[in-house]
C-alpha cells in the first residue's frame, strides 16, 4: 500500500509529538522523493515539534519554506509559534508573531490569547480588555490567567529564598 498524505501526516505528527524530529524530517524528504507536496498540516506539526525543542529559527525557516512551496501559513501556524515562544518565556517574540499575524489580516483566536496570557501575567489584564473589545469569548481564558498568576507567585517565592 502506497502511503498517502494523511498517513504521512499522522506519522510525522507522532514523531513531532515525541520529539523525534529526525524521523519527522526524514518523512518530509521521503515525500519529496514520492513527488508528494506537504500541506499545512505537515508544516504545522513540524513547526510544533521544532518549537517544543526551542528551535524557533528553524520553525520560522520552515514557515518560509511553506510559503515558497505555495502553502500559506494559517492561524495554526502563527498560534504554534506564539505558543512555543510563550512556553519558553519569550513573550517579546510571541507578541511580535501576534503583530505579524495581525498585519497579515488574521484576527487573534482564543488560542492566541490563551498562549499569550500563559506567557506573561503582566499583560493579562490588557489582553482581557482587548478580547472583550473584539468580541472573543473568554470561557477558558480565566484558567490561563490563573495559571499565569500562579507562575508569577511561584517565581516570587523562589526569588525570596
Amino acid at each position: 500500500m502506497k502511503p498517502d498524505l494523511v498517513m504521512i501526516n499522522a506519522l510525522a505528527d507522532g514523531h513531532c509529538a515525541t520529539g523525534n524530529m529526525n524521523h519527522a524530517f526524514s518523512l518530509l524528504k521521503e515525500m519529496d522523493n514520492m513527488r508528494m507536496d506537504p500541506d499545512d498540516v505537515t508544516y504545522n506539526c513540524s513547526m510544533r515539534g521544532l518549537c517544543g525543542e526551542g528551535k524557533f529559527e528553524e520553525a520560522r525557516e520552515l514557515m518560509g519554506e511553506m510559503e515558497r512551496r505555495g502553502t500559506q501559513p494559517d492561524h495554526v501556524s502563527y498560534n504554534t509559534l506564539i505558543s512555543g515562544y510563550s512556553k519558553k518565556g519569550d513573550v517579546e517574540h510571541a507578541f511580535m508573531v501576534r503583530d505579524e499575524m495581525l498585519s497579515l489580516g488574521f484576527n487573534p483566536t482564543l488560542l492566541t490569547y490563551n498562549a499569550l496570557l500563559k506567557g506573561s501575567s503582566e499583560i493579562a489584564e490588557e489582553l482581557l480588555r482587548e478580547m472583550k473589545s473584539d468580541g472573543t469569548t473568554n470561557d477558558s481564558t480565566y484558567c490561563s490567567v490563573i495559571e499565569a498568576m500562579s507562575n508569577l507567585d511561584q517565581n516570587a517565592q523562589k526569588a525570596d529564598t
